[in-house]
C-alpha cells in the first residue's frame, strides 16, 4: 500500500477519534449554553432585594404587597401546583433567578419532563435605591488596569470598571440594597484597601424568574437536577422556605 494511501487512512482515523471522543460537559442538551450575563453585582443585588419579600426588619425597607413576587400557574396548572401540605421527609427547593426568558422556559421543560410539580414566581423589573462601593475616579483606562491588577493581587476579584459621563472611570466593588449592608462591606474593604468610597444611586433591576418545588430528602431527581448547568450563572438550585 502506498505511503499516500496510508496517510489518507491515518487522517480518517484521527477525525473519527476526535468525533467520538466523549464530552465532559454537564450542560443538559436541552438547556441553552450560557449567555452573556449582567454584571455580578446586579445578580447579587437581585437576590438580596428578592429576600426582602420574605424577611422584614426595622432597618430595611419592606416592599408593598403590589411589588411582591407575582405567582403564576405552572405549565399545566392542573398538574404543576405545589401540594397544599408538605409531606414528611420532603424539602422545599427554589431554582433561579433566571434573567433570560428562553433559559427560564427551557428550565420549566426540564422540570416538567422530570415529572416535578412546581410553582413559578416573577419579580418584575423595578427601580430601587442602592449603595455602590467604588475606587476612583481615574483619568485613564491605563490607571484603571493598574488598579484592577492590584485588586486581583489582593484577592478582590468581584469588581468591574465603569466609564462616567465626564470620560473618567471608577472601579465598582459592589452594589448593596441598604446603607447598613454597604457600611459593613465598606468596613471590610477598608481593612485591605485604601480609598474605598460609597455613594447612593438609583438603578433599574431586571425581571427575575424562579421556580419552587418539593422533593423527598433522598431523591434521585434532586441529584440529577443538581448536576445541570441551567444556562445562566445566576440560576442556582437550593433549599428554600416552604410557602403555600
Amino acid at each position: 500500500m502506498s505511503l499516500k494511501l496510508w496517510s489518507l487512512l491515518l487522517l480518517v482515523l484521527v477525525n473519527v477519534a476526535v468525533f467520538l471522543w466523549p464530552s465532559k460537559t454537564n450542560v443538559a442538551p436541552h438547556v441553552y449554553a450560557q449567555k452573556a450575563e449582567l454584571n455580578p453585582h446586579f445578580v447579587r443585588l437581585n437576590k438580596e432585594i428578592e429576600q426582602r419579600f420574605y424577611t422584614q426588619s426595622d432597618d430595611s425597607i419592606v416592599l408593598r404587597s403590589s411589588d411582591e413576587v407575582n405567582d403564576e400557574a405552572g405549565v399545566d396548572a392542573s398538574q404543576n401546583e405545589l401540594p397544599v401540605s408538605i409531606p414528611d421527609g420532603s424539602i422545599c427547593y427554589r431554582l433561579g433567578p433566571f434573567l433570560h426568558q428562553a433559559s427560564y422556559e427551557l428550565a420549566q421543560a426540564v422540570l416538567f419532563n422530570a415529572n416535578v410539580r412546581y410553582r413559578k414566581s416573577t419579580r418584575s423589573s423595578q427601580t430601587s435605591d442602592v449603595y455602590r462601593l467604588y475606587l476612583g475616579e481615574f483619568e485613564t483606562q491605563a490607571q484603571v488596569s493598574d488598579a484592577r491588577l492590584e485588586l486581583k493581587r489582593k484577592k478582590v476579584l468581584d469588581h468591574f470598571s465603569r466609564k462616567l459621563e465626564d470620560n473618567k472611570y471608577i472601579i465598582s466593588l459592589g452594589i448593596y440594597s441598604s446603607q447598613e449592608t454597604a457600611e459593613k462591606a465598606l468596613a471590610l474593604f477598608s481593612e485591605t484597601l485604601q480609598g474605598v468610597k460609597m455613594q447612593s444611586e438609583t438603578v433599574t433591576l431586571p425581571d427575575s424568574h424562579w421556580m419552587h418545588f418539593v422533593l423527598p430528602v433522598a431523591s434521585t431527581k434532586l441529584e440529577q437536577l443538581a448536576e445541570i448547568e441551567w444556562g445562566e450563572n445566576s440560576a442556582k438550585l437550593g433549599p428554600h422556605e416552604c410557602k403555600s
